[in-house]
């Protein structure tokens, strides 16, 4: 799209799109103060300012992503560099460490540190560790097939939305029991 006829709408929409409340970029290009925050928005539901904000938002966001993209890939090849004079000239340590920067930054390591927890007190896990667990128990139940992983969560989901009975134990608890939690 090209910039807008209007000059002030234009500018309008250039400072909305930077971040700036359209109420406080009105007053700012010399419109009235009466009813700045009414107009702004009467301006900003217009078809061709709306495109032209969203427009300027989506071209800085690409330019944002490429300039990470690049520094990522300006930094991954200066430790390739570095690892390879590191190794020959003998520092085999300054080496591995440029490999193991290399490796995590393209995810081939898992902290799994996140990942640990104790198994005494079932009561005691977090809803993130239960999730852990739940998809752990979940992938090995099906083999870590995903095919049977997604069909078996569809099926679990099916019947949560239902309210169905899940036996956890020698009892048998519905969900709608208890109103505004679900109980297992």
């Amino acid at each position: 799209m090209t910039p807008l006829r209007n000059p002030r709408h234009e500018k309008f929409s250039q400072l909305v799109a930077s971040g700036i409340k359209p109420a406080e970029v009105y007053v700012s290009l010399g419109y009235s103060q009466g009813g700045a925050p009414q107009s702004a928005n009467k301006l900003l539901k217009r078809t061709d300012v709306r495109e032209r904000v969203n427009e300027i938002q989506s071209l800085a966001a690409r330019s944002t992503a490429e300039e990470v993209a690049f520094d990522q890939k300006r930094v991954l090849s200066r430790l390739d560099v570095l690892s390879r004079k590191a190794e020959d000239l003998g520092q085999i340590s300054a080496a591995a460490k440029c490999e193991e920067l290399i490796g995590k930054q393209r995810g081939m390591f898992v902290d799994r540190s996140a990942h640990t927890f104790q198994w005494d007190d079932i009561t005691k896990l977090s809803d993130d560790q239960l999730g852990m667990m739940a998809d752990y128990m979940l992938h090995i139940g099906c083999g870590g097939d995903p095919q049977k992983i997604a069909e078996t969560r569809r099926q679990i989901e099916a019947e949560f939305a239902a309210g169905m009975v899940i036996d956890v134990s020698t009892e048998t608890t519905s969900l709608s029991d208890e109103p505004g939690s679900p109980s297992l």
